[in-house]
């Protein structure tokens, strides 16, 4: 019996495939978790936005790859001196003058026309290699991140299923009990009309009736909510019509033995993408540090000029002459006021910042196992105290039931094992969740909230 209790904990993880749509329409049968979360990595906005960034990320990649690769562009340039620059030159240099004079003379052609193709090739630059690395690792944190957003949806998906599924055993058995005392109407209407209990009694029952059909009413208006908000996480249309498939979770065969992990914080996304983070501020703080390497650039442009008295570039007998050159620049950093040391120094504060952030997540991490797995001991303790108050109560209710019949015991004997047996029942319906949710805030703490879709 007690093994029975605690397997009983498997609320709602049922191994049963409803159907393998990525949709539910109108004719849909009961989803069950495992589907509801499907259908939720499917079509959730928020997980297709953190895969939209993943794909940015990789671009990214691209973008400082690029630039590692040759460079090459086209240019053309077009010039009219409307009038020519003059230029100052020693006297006499061009022919007789006065020795220590200055000659001003116009050096030049009215029009000139470039156009030519010039490449460059980054050969060595410390930055470039580090951002490289930098980006193939930013390709990583999103990846990370998408992965903790599938986690997010998953757990969010299980919580209000979970939540909605416990107003849906609420409303069961609130429509049991109002069936009950339907009938129950029915024989006082008719004891009544024959005078055989007053209709006191009767009236007692309405008021009953009357105040279940009223917490009906209310909790399927919560029901509509909580199922309106679960079709929004899991990224359905709104007037969709979806039923929860509350029942598989208490059958027997779908009962499963539910296995506690061992805490492992690399285990969770969040953890893994805080390691990320500080090997990018790691290559933040290279990168600073770079900026006083040196870096080698080669470069070629080969061009064909003209040059004109007038605009006749486009006649046949015009001469163009080219031009070629290839090189190489070396650009070596000496002196920045300090500017790149301080930068260095800022990183290195943040970095030591974000060890103390990495720190207290471990923390904050191993606290949510340990408040998990006390909130599973906890509800298997008083799911069991509470399966035996309601075998109590329904026992109490049968037998109350009888001398009702047998008119050994009044009316507000059977109103009131009626009353305790339906809080008995809605009790333990509402502890199977709990257990089920302490399970899920385990397999979240643990990073194994996947393990919802095996």
């Amino acid at each position: 019996m007690e093994k029975q209790i605690v397997l009983v904990i498997c609320l709602l993880f049922s191994n049963v495939s409803v159907f393998g749509q990525t949709t539910v329409t109108e004719t849909s049968d009961p989803v069950n978790l495992k589907t509801a979360i499907r259908l939720g990595l499917e079509n959730s906005r928020m997980l297709k936005k953190a895969y939209l960034d993943e794909t940015s990320a990789g671009f990214r990649r691209n973008e400082v790859r690029g630039a590692g690769l040759p460079q090459l562009s086209a240019y053309g340039d077009y010039n009219h001196f409307i009038d020519v620059f003059p230029q100052a030159v020693p006297g006499g240099l061009f022919g007789p003058g006065v020795p220590g004079s200055i000659d001003v003379i116009a050096l030049g052609i009215p029009h000139t026309l470039r156009g030519g193709l010039q490449i460059n090739q980054l050969l060595f630059n410390s930055s470039f290699i580090i951002g490289l690395k930098a980006a193939k690792t930013s390709e990583e944190f999103y990846r990370v991140m998408s992965a903790q957003t599938e986690e997010e949806v998953i757990y969010d998906i299980t919580m209000n299923y979970l939540g909605a599924s416990q107003m849906e055993l609420q409303k069961e058995n609130l429509l049991a009990n109002i069936t009950q005392l339907t009938g129950l109407e029915k024989i006082l209407q008719a004891q009544v009309d024959n005078d055989i209990v007053r209709k006191v009694d009767l009236n007692r029952v309405k008021v009953s009736l009357a105040s279940l059909e009223s917490e009906l009413e209310n909790l399927e208006i919560d029901i509509f909510q909580r199922i309106s908000y679960l079709k929004l996480i899991m990224g359905i249309p709104i007037q969709t019509a979806l039923s929860l498939d509350v029942s598989s979770g208490f059958s027997v065969e779908n009962v499963k033995f539910f296995e506690l992990s061992d805490f492992y914080p690399e285990m969770r996304k969040d953890i893994q993408a805080l390691k990320i983070q500080k090997t990018l501020l790691d290559y933040e703080i290279k990168n600073f540090q770079a900026a006083n390497h040196p870096s080698l650039v080669a470069f070629g442009d080969i061009n064909r000029n003209a040059f004109s008295n007038e605009f006749d570039f486009l006649s046949q007998g015009k001469v163009w002459y080219q031009g070629f050159l290839v090189g190489i620049k070396l650009e070596v950093p000496i002196f920045d006021g300090f500017v790149n040391r301080s930068k260095v120094a800022q990183s290195k504060v943040r970095m030591s910042q974000f060890e103390e952030d990495m720190r207290l997540a471990e923390d904050a991490a191993e606290m949510e196992y340990t408040n998990a797995q006390k909130k599973y001991f906890n509800s298997i303790r008083t799911l069991r105290a509470l399966e035996e108050n309601l075998k109590l109560s329904n026992e109490v209710m049968e037998e109350t039931k009888l001398l009702y019949n047998e008119s050994l015991s009044p009316l507000s004997d059977l109103l009131d094992a009626e009353s305790v047996q339906r809080q008995a029942q809605s009790s333990y319906n509402n502890q199977l969740i709990q257990v089920q949710i302490a399970q899920v805030e385990i397999l979240k703490s643990t990073g194994r909230i996947k393990s919802l879709l095996l």
